[in-house]
């Protein structure tokens, strides 16, 4: 097959990522539905992809690397892109910073009962009710946190949270991570232990096989009383029902769910909004927890440098198969990339 382009993307590329790939043949954005953006793909040697579920038989044509411009990239088969031998990065960087920032300022306003505090005096209450002696929350101040999951959200969290003066760590993963417990003094634990002593649980799962349904109601039911359940992994990592049952038997508890087993929620599920409604210290939000001004501008930058990076010298920053051949060198600091998006940003709001 002829390749007709060198990249394409399913998201506009921004000034600063066209003038990453200055002088390469470039298509963007991809219109049409899913199996015509990929059809697209087949015909340039790097596929920048959004959200385009890609399967068996995707993988064929020009297509040497797959970027998923998120963290997440369940909507790829990385199964079948090996099959192919297809390289599949994704863009992690700025999107696990927004990531973590969200899951703290949720367990703090979960805590402390701001978005119930804020609808009472939105209604009116403080006047016809008085001062809500009911909605008094509880502090961080030396509450053990417990991470299920200790990738790059999942230590942003715990490193942001004893800043703030929680206590001791706990973690529970696919392998240990000497970093954190030489620098948080974090401790591996069983999956039980885990949600019997944390205080404050973040759930930052991948989906995956093994993580499909991990969190049972039975799980949920262990932690100590007036915890803190974050989830802003995946919702399927949660058995079907699980978080619904356990709100329902549990009111001490407090939740903070980004994401959902199905999305927008539906069927069994839809009961999560009548908990929205009515639970006090259940908070949930549509899957938002990465959207930042920053992170959509960066993520398309650095995107479209690791694809001129591919070009250039047939490596990656964040290899997901074992086609990729990783770079010596990563992607810029993040301090720098989100000030760069900032100015894109800005530039766009002036044109």
């Amino acid at each position: 097959m002829r390749c007709d382009y060198d990249v394409v993307s399913d998201v506009r590329l921004t000034p600063r990522a066209l003038e990453a790939l200055e002088g390469y043949r470039v298509l963007h954005p991809l219109g049409g539905d899913a199996p015509e953006r990929v059809a697209a793909a087949r015909r340039a040697r790097v596929y920048i992809n959004l959200a385009t579920p890609m399967g068996p038989g995707d993988f064929n044509g020009c297509t040497e690397l797959v970027i998923a411009r998120t963290s997440g990239y369940d909507h790829i088969d990385l199964n079948a892109a090996e099959e192919a031998g297809v390289c599949v990065a994704n863009q992690p960087e700025v999107i696990d910073e927004a990531v973590a920032e969200y899951a703290v300022g949720g367990i703090l306003a979960a805590l402390r009962m701001i978005v119930s505090g804020h609808k009472y005096f939105e209604d009116g209450l403080w006047a016809s009710r008085g001062w809500p002696r009911h909605l008094m929350g509880g502090l961080l101040l030396g509450r053990t946190v417990g991470l299920l999951g200790a990738g790059r959200i999942g230590q942003r969290v715990a490193f942001m949270l004893r800043l703030l003066g929680a206590g001791r760590v706990l973690y529970h993963s696919r392998t240990r991570k000497p970093g954190l417990e030489a620098n948080l003094g974090a401790a591996f634990v069983d999956l039980t232990t885990l949600f019997e002593e944390s205080d404050v649980l973040v759930n930052s799962l991948p989906l995956t096989p093994e993580t499909r349904g991990l969190v049972s109601e039975e799980l949920l039911l262990r932690l100590p009383h007036g915890a803190v359940y974050v989830n802003v992994g995946r919702g399927a990592t949660e058995e079907p029902g699980a978080l619904v049952g356990a709100a329902s038997k549990r009111p001490d508890l407090y939740f903070v769910v980004d994401v959902h087993p199905s999305e927008p929620p539906r069927g069994p599920e839809e009961s999560r909004y009548e908990l929205a409604r009515s639970n006090p210290r259940f908070i949930a939000t549509p899957h938002f927890a990465g959207y930042s001004l920053e992170s959509a501008y960066a993520t398309t930058i650095l995107a479209a440098r690791q694809a001129a990076l591919y070009l250039e010298r047939s490596c990656v920053w964040n290899p997901l198969t074992s086609a990729c051949r990783r770079c010596r060198e990563g992607p810029p600091p993040l301090a720098s990339i989100i000030e760069e998006a900032r100015l894109e940003a800005a530039n766009a709001r002036a044109r």
